[in-house]
Parts: structure tokens; C-alpha cells; sequence
């Protein structure tokens, strides 16, 4: 793991420190943090957060800075509505990274 995705794993962690059923699995060179077994954000390799969160409010939050549409693998493949990845340098303090984070718990604990 890279310093910078080792650095906002532990911002991401101690944000979800709180919640009772937090899991975290390393997956697909991410890692990844679940509540109620469901992926709700995932630090990537190159520092990036995969966020997921309701495919009604994507197209609002994609308008925030540093955000866009998640696409996996070599082509490049879109991942699908409700899953976005922000950048690094919009989850450069802790209130923006919290935005991040409040989002996809809200959209898990609505699936819930």
C-alpha cells in the first residue's frame, strides 16, 4: 500500500470508527470499508475514494470537485450509476473527505 492510500485509509477508518458493523477488506488493490457487508467507499491505489451513493443524487455530486463517473479495469468500463471516484486533491482535509464518506453511509443506510 502507498503512503498516500495508507494515509487516507487511516482518515477514512477513524471517520467509520464509530459505526458498530464496519468491515474493511483488501479488494482489487483497494481497500475497502463495508457496513452491513455493503462496499460504502474504497481507497484506491493512487489515493482515489470509490464512493457509492444513490443513482438520484450521482449526477449532483459528480458536479463537486475533483468527482467523476467510477471506471475499473483496463478499458476502463464504466462501474455503473451511484459509483463515483474523487480525486486526491478534493479530499485534501477532513471536511471534504466527511462529505464523502456522509454520502455513501447515507445511501447505505437507506438500502439498509
Amino acid at each position: 500500500m502507498s503512503e498516500a492510500q495508507s494515509t487516507l485509509a487511516d482518515r477514512t477508518r477513524a471517520l467509520l470508527a464509530g459505526e458498530p458493523d464496519l468491515t474493511e477488506k483488501a479488494m482489487f488493490g483497494s481497500r475497502a470499508f463495508l457496513l452491513d457487508e455493503r462496499i460504502v467507499v474504497a481507497v484506491m491505489r493512487d489515493a482515489r475514494l470509490l464512493v457509492r451513493v444513490g443513482v438520484e443524487d450521482a449526477a449532483t455530486l459528480m458536479l463537486e470537485p475533483g468527482a467523476g463517473p467510477a471506471t475499473m479495469g483496463p478499458n476502463q468500463r464504466e462501474m455503473g450509476p451511484g459509483w463515483l471516484l474523487v480525486e486526491p486533491d478534493a479530499l485534501a482535509d477532513d471536511e471534504r473527505l466527511l462529505f464523502w464518506v456522509d454520502a455513501a453511509r447515507g445511501f447505505n443506510r437507506f438500502q439498509g
